[in-house]
């Protein structure tokens, strides 16, 4: 068992690295569309791959939200005979800013209390990060990502908690690293959306655990015809024995005027170990008091 926590804390015990995206024609899976009033499969994605972009360009570049984070481990893959070892409430401010230098848009958390406790100079942190307009803001998001990962209980250290990570997955620039198979049509937060399956092709995998490739997988659901994505879900597999997997459901926020996250859940399990089991909502978005100028890394 001590073996085994060594090596899931291997997996995640530096941020899971980010593979530069390589570019060049979409590689999709196609299928004929079961109605003919539909766009195919390429004009979906096309439409998708702008929605992303637009979304994190212009609607909600540079916006703030209360976050509520609960994190519980359990002592062995959840079920019956599975007991709640330690349970955590995290409240924060959530960030989502795009970084035009390198074209992401990145989540980070301002931890402001953990279990009822204030922690100190959570202020001073996000103040310095809006304040400065010389400030590096690459760098300080970096560090406040690693900041806010302290807080997470649980047997391995995990930085990969965003609920707008799997977006990227659907960037123009990013489709040819994915296969793409159209599903059915759900109702996912009032619209009708096109479940896409994807799988990660291409080596090496954007995310990187501890230096090994971690394909992803999972499935994104689209509004066919103005490209929304409501809900995201993928899966992380690694070599090392641990496999995890993020959802995230989308809602359109009335004083953005945005698609934004509004609800995350998420599943570490190591395989014949330990379970850990999150859960996030979001709440009372609003844009940056101040103009941020980002430079380049």
């Amino acid at each position: 068992m001590a073996a085994n926590r060594l090596l899931s804390r291997a997996v995640f015990a530096a941020s899971l690295a980010i593979c530069s995206l390589s570019s060049g024609a979409v590689i999709a899976q196609r299928e004929d569309a079961r109605d003919p009033r539909q766009p195919n499969l390429e004009d979906i994605l096309l439409r998708a791959a702008g929605f992303v972009r637009e979304t994190a360009e212009t609607q909600a570049s540079a916006v703030i939200a209360d976050e509520v984070y609960e994190q519980e481990v359990r002592s062995r893959p959840f079920g019956v005979n599975s007991q709640r070892l330690m349970r955590r409430t995290i409240r924060s401010e959530a960030l989502f800013i795009w970084l035009a230098v390198e074209r992401q848009w990145v989540f980070v958390r301002n931890v402001l209390s953990v279990d009822g406790r204030s922690v100190a100079d959570n202020g001073a942190r996000l103040d310095q990060l809006l304040g400065e307009s010389s400030l590096d803001i690459s760098s300080r998001v970096r560090q406040l990502q690693q900041e806010s990962s302290r807080f997470n209980i649980g047997p391995f250290t995990r930085t990969f908690g965003d609920p707008t990570f799997a977006l990227r997955f659907v960037d123009r620039e990013s489709q040819s690293r994915f296969t793409f198979k159209r599903g059915d049509i759900e109702q996912v937060e009032g619209v009708g959306a096109i479940k896409l399956a994807f799988d990660e092709r291409a080596r090496p995998t954007i995310v990187q655990a501890n230096g090994t490739d971690a394909p992803t997988s999972g499935t994104i659901w689209v509004e066919p015809i103005m490209g929304t994505v409501a809900r995201t879900h993928m899966k992380l597999t690694t070599s090392l024995r641990t496999d995890a997997s993020v959802t995230t459901e989308f809602q359109k926020d009335m004083n953005l005027q945005a698609w934004v996250p509004v609800r995350m859940s998420e599943r570490y399990q190591e395989r014949g170990g330990q379970t850990i089991i999150c859960s996030a909502s979001y709440m009372n978005y609003r844009r940056f008091g101040a103009t941020v100028r980002v430079s380049s890394p």
